[in-house]
């Protein structure tokens, strides 16, 4: 493998289309240190730029802050963790590194060994300019066996590189059976785009589980549009004790959060299970100002076919209504339904939807 000075692209239209993690990651806030957001080890190469930079943050995340807020955070960021490390075997092919391999309009990088696991990552050119299709595959190291198939893709490259629209699947089961530093199972299906207002983001998550001691798999939609300036809007799905239930145990929470950088942000939720009674759900919303700190919460007991009407009982109340942000001052439910997907309002990229199986790592 040749290499090159750091932080070259040295691998041309081919690493164009390679997927990173800043590309893929969800956010709430932009803290990189609470979400486990990108870093330079990162990036395939360091020639991006960007109108819009993190690092302009609200306060901390502290014991303190809001509850509705720090529930879905620590979802945001296990899921950035669980994108870490299918990507991180990528970034060590690819990065500083021309491919090993090109044959017609096809690159490959390795085999390489990392860790107990020999890897291999293929680029396919389209007919179409721009149009790519990825694959990496994987073995224990040293086995014989066939490869398997761990994770495929397909992008449009846009006017940045390693940014675009396109569709992405990870097979969790298959990494965590030749790698063994994988904990996260199940399957993740996700597409992209990224346009001039911002970039939108959809995962379909099927029985997912963060790691080995998660014995709770979920499936359900993952969606997030974010905005130039810092409007991040999510929609997640993630097992948390509410606080004002009996116990400790788990609640199934959806969840429907927005956030203005640097200002406030608010989240509505529907939580079931756990202390919560069958055929009952908790509606909770709850506002936060620019430091994190909760300014309104309201907690409600509905019917699950009656939300928001008569039948409803108000469980907690504390601060006022109007101490959320003007535009914040509105309900957004989730859909009840964890793998509907939920349409944005404000998405600049309307109906992007996830595939429904594994890529093949075709160009489209």
């Amino acid at each position: 493998t040749a290499c090159g000075a750091a932080d070259k692209d040295t691998s041309g239209d081919f690493a164009s289309a390679v997927p990173e993690q800043g590309a893929l990651e969800l956010s709430i806030t932009d803290d990189t240190s609470s979400e486990s957001l990108a870093t330079s080890s990162d990036q395939i190469a360091a020639d991006l730029s960007t109108d819009d930079p993190v690092g302009q943050l609200q306060g901390a995340l502290t014991a303190n802050s809001a509850d509705g807020l720090r529930g879905a955070d620590q979802a945001v960021k296990d899921f950035n963790r669980t994108l870490r490390d299918f990507l991180q075997p990528i970034v060590s092919l690819v990065k500083n590194n021309d491919p090993d391999k090109i044959q017609g309009n096809v690159a490959e990088w390795g085999p390489v060994t990392r860790g107990a696991t020999e890897y291999r990552f293929f680029v396919r050119k389209g007919t179409v300019a721009k149009h790519f299709g990825w694959l990496l595959q994987g073995r224990p190291d040293g086995s014989p066996d066939a490869y398997s198939n761990l994770a495929a893709g397909n992008i449009i490259v846009g006017t940045l590189a390693r940014r675009g629209t396109g569709k992405i699947g990870v097979d969790l089961d298959a990494f965590a059976a030749v790698d063994p530093t994988i904990v996260a199972h199940g399957k993740l299906l996700a597409a992209f785009a990224h346009v001039p207002a911002g970039t939108v983001l959809t995962f379909g998550l099927k029985d997912f589980t963060r790691d080995d001691a998660d014995t709770t798999p979920i499936s359900a939609a993952f969606e997030e549009v974010h905005l130039k300036g810092g409007f991040n809007r999510l929609r997640l799905a993630f097992h948390g004790n509410l606080p004002e239930t009996a116990t400790d145990a788990p609640e199934l929470v959806l969840a429907r959060v927005r956030n203005h950088r640097g200002t406030g942000g608010r989240a509505d939720l529907l939580v079931t299970g756990g202390d919560i009674p069958d055929g009952r759900v908790w509606v909770v919303a709850e506002c936060w100002d620019s430091q994190n700190q909760s300014k309104f919460r309201a907690v409600i007991d509905c019917p699950v076919d009656g939300i928001g009407g008569a039948a409803c009982e108000v469980k907690n109340t504390v601060g006022t209504r109007t101490a959320c942000l003007t535009d914040l001052r509105t309900p957004e439910l989730p859909p009840v339904t964890p793998e509907e997907h939920m349409d944005d309002p404000q998405s600049p990229e309307a109906d992007l939807i996830p595939p429904d199986v594994m890529p093949t790592g075709a160009a489209e």
